[in-house]
């Protein structure tokens, strides 16, 4: 992870607005990988959770680990909500994970990583994984669509604007992902001494209200409200008053990805 927290200010927005990645995905792993109540999770860059509570309802144990408290803060309310026991939230980046963190942490039947892949030494933190890892377990990397930069929608490209004219960096909106990746995750497990590497897709679609949708622009890291400094509330404003001109339903197109490979046997 990076030394300056990117999520900083953004964390109880992340926590309530961010999507879940529903019940296909998770049933889907603990199939592959038949996993049960006898099985260990390890939850990479957890986050408020969105993985690690629902998984720890299909196995018996999870560690969620993430390098900020405050996010660690919404897991831990996130499982209590839930009424999950059978997890524990640990402050640590992939580097710690590396590094002393993950001395004695293991052995694990799967690892997840949700949208922070992307935030890490992936490579070298795959091949920590893999040690940690049973033979016959798994790793599981999970995306799905980030609609203000990259959602087709019209009601997405007001709210885009929007942004725009209040940060001077605002990432380009490109529209959906047409190009693959520079470094696939799916070649990555694969060089990384994972077996069996598979992607499996999970198509839906989400109705989203006008508070979740200035909450979701609030969780990204280059929308945090920090980001918007003292002009957080004339965009919250200008947001809302566009999105109630427009009326709804404000509908998006979604896609949870899941690449998961297997350690060999």
């Amino acid at each position: 992870m990076a030394p300056d927290d990117p999520f900083a200010s953004a964390e109880s927005h992340y926590g309530e607005h961010r999507p879940r990645y529903g019940d296909r995905p998770l049933d889907s792993l603990v199939d592959r990988f038949d996993l049960d109540k006898s099985s260990r999770a390890l939850d990479l860059g957890c986050g408020t959770g969105q993985i690690a509570v629902p998984l720890a309802a299909r196995v018996g144990r999870v560690l969620g680990v993430d390098p900020n408290e405050a996010m660690l803060d919404g897991a831990r309310e996130a499982a209590s909500r839930a009424g999950v026991e059978s997890v524990e939230f640990v402050r640590g980046s992939d580097a710690d994970l590396r590094g002393s963190l993950g001395d004695g942490l293991g052995p694990f039947d799967l690892t997840t990583v949700g949208r922070a892949f992307h935030w890490m030494e992936r490579g070298p933190t795959l091949d920590r994984v893999r040690e940690l890892t049973n033979p016959g377990g798994g790793v599981a990397v999970f995306g799905d669509t980030e609609w203000l930069t990259k959602g087709r929608r019209g009601w997405q490209d007001e709210v885009y604007d929007c942004a725009a004219s209040h940060l001077d960096d605002l990432p380009e909106r490109t529209g959906p992902r047409t190009e693959p990746y520079e470094n696939p995750y799916d070649e990555l497990l694969t060089d990384h001494g994972f077996e069996a590497v598979e992607t499996a897709t999970f198509e839906r679609t989400r109705e989203w209200s006008v508070d979740g949708v200035v909450g979701y622009v609030f969780s990204l890291s280059f929308c945090s409200p920090a980001r918007f400094g003292d002009e957080r509330e004339d965009f919250e404003t200008e947001v809302r008053e566009r999105l109630d001109e427009l009326g709804g339903p404000f509908g998006q197109d979604d896609e949870v990805r899941v690449i998961s490979g297997q350690k060999p046997d």
